[in-house]
């Protein structure tokens, strides 16, 4: 029996993901950006399984990595962008001789832009054990988490464009990221899977979204750290 339908049962599962994400952020309301956000984050579990299902099944093949690469652009470039405008960005105007620039959209299209093009060069330059350029899953998010992670307090609209900003910048930057998924899914199989995606449930059940969002955060700057270390000891040398 074939089996190639699975793997892709998970990639467009991530695709359906993203854009039942935009319709909710289309919602305008605080509880149908809530909910896109937390469909980003379900998008981000189904593609962190489709490559390794295929895998372990053995019918990785050409359609199913563009699949992952166009459901990605959707689920993590256009859904975090269009949540970021929504619930951040929207009404970020700039009046030039009585002509007013939405400079929020500008904003908010940066991330489906540098998505695209991170997804395009993943495809024709992927380096084994590592990425260059900030993974998109993990920029989307990113994104997703700060509305999760700061809905009560919220955050300044400035310091939210900041971050917008540099985790966009960084998916088309050669800054080298580990890949520690890979690592995990070698060692990890089976009730031991089960149990570390209950482990994480519980976490965040119990820690809210702010133990996700630190990990994450710790992950960027893990790869912004080594490249500036990298970039001091050639210039030294």
């Amino acid at each position: 029996m074939k089996t190639g339908w699975i793997p892709h049962t998970f990639t467009l599962g991530n695709l359906t993901c993203g854009f039942i994400s935009l319709i909710y952020a289309s919602h305008g309301s605080k509880e149908g950006s809530l909910v896109a956000a937390v469909l980003i984050l379900i998008a981000a579990l189904l593609d962190g399984f489709d490559g390794e299902v295929a895998r372990r099944l053995g019918v990785s093949s050409p359609i199913g990595k563009e699949l992952d690469s166009l459901s990605d652009c959707v689920a993590f470039g256009v859904a975090p962008g269009f949540l970021a405008y929504q619930v951040y960005l929207n009404g970020i105007n700039l009046n030039i001789f009585d002509f007013v620039i939405d400079l929020g959209i500008l904003m908010a299209a940066v991330f489906p832009i540098c998505a695209a093009y991170r997804l395009a060069r993943f495809n024709v330059q992927s380096v084994p054990g590592s990425f260059s350029g900030l993974p998109s899953p993990v920029a989307g998010i990113l994104v997703a988490l700060l509305p999760l992670s700061f809905q009560a307090a919220g955050i300044p609209r400035w310091i939210f464009a900041v971050i917008f900003l540099v985790a966009g910048f960084l998916m088309v930057s050669t800054v080298t990221y580990a890949k520690p998924q890979a690592t995990l899914l070698k060692k990890v199989k089976g009730l031991k899977m089960v149990g570390f995606v209950v482990l994480s449930a519980f976490f965040l059940y119990h820690f809210s979204f702010k133990f996700l969002f630190l990990f994450i955060t710790v992950y960027v700057l893990s790869g912004l750290v080594g490249y500036v270390i990298k970039a001091i000891e050639e210039y030294r040398y």
